[in-house]
């Protein structure tokens, strides 16, 4: 059984009391090279920590009413059921947008989603959208199926349990959402923008311009999640 732990949430001292927690059930508190992460918050807490240790399986516990995907259990019972196994591993195959500009190609993973979307709330956005067409409004939501209950779902009212989805936000003429397979590539060129490349709850987004490319495809890379029965 891995014993490191690193926790991360905003509240720091309920967390040193977490610690003590986690000491008195026989594990140790690393800041580095954890074992499994712990986080605290809601379930946005849990791309912030996927994102600084990527890969590395996580626990989400929430701290308030809100997180639908994280454990409602308290510390010691959840070290409890860890430590007798009673959990399985969900692993989340994560997106990836690369946008390729006039003077450099950058790259955004994401957990839950890539979005497309105009910079200017009072703007349009006009994209293309491979095969699939050419769109004007607020842009489009590229979304795995773990984070179709998110910013996807908002949008469509609907969720899905396995591939890629497409959902087109406010959009002039209406269209479905489209669900693929997973295996494709998504080709997105922005026409006339402003707009903006997002990923998660990452503030690290990109600018794009008119003329710019973003290619979006689901890659091995995955995110874990502990959940505990």
């Amino acid at each position: 059984m891995m014993k490191r732990i690193h926790i991360i949430g905003k509240d720091l001292e309920k967390i040193e009391g977490m610690k003590e927690i986690l000491e008195s059930h026989g594990f140790e508190y690393v800041e580095e090279n954890p074992d499994v992460v712990i986080t605290y918050g809601g379930d946005g807490m849990f791309l912030i920590a996927e994102r600084m240790f990527p890969g590395v399986p996580k626990i989400p516990l929430k701290d308030s009413e809100v997180g639908n995907k994280c454990c409602d259990l308290d510390l010691g019972e959840v070290l409890e059921r860890y430590s007798s196994g009673a959990f399985e591993i969900e692993e989340i195959r994560k997106l990836k947008a690369v946008h390729r500009g006039r003077f450099e190609v950058r790259e955004l993973l994401g957990t839950n989603d890539i979005v497309i979307r105009n910079s200017l709330p009072t703007e349009a956005v006009r994209f293309n959208v491979g095969e699939i067409g050419e769109f004007i409004g607020d842009g489009v939501v590229v979304s795995t199926a773990y984070g179709s209950s998110g910013y996807f779902s908002s949008i469509t009212g609907k969720e899905f349990e396995e591939g890629v989805g497409l959902a087109f936000n406010n959009v002039t003429e209406s269209h479905e959402p489209l669900i693929l397979s997973g295996e494709e590539k998504i080709e997105i060129k922005i026409i006339r923008g402003p707009a903006v490349l997002v990923a998660d709850n990452n503030r690290d987004y990109i600018n794009l311009e008119n003329g710019d490319k973003v290619m979006i495809e689901q890659i091995d890379e995955v995110a874990r999640r502990i959940v505990l029965k």
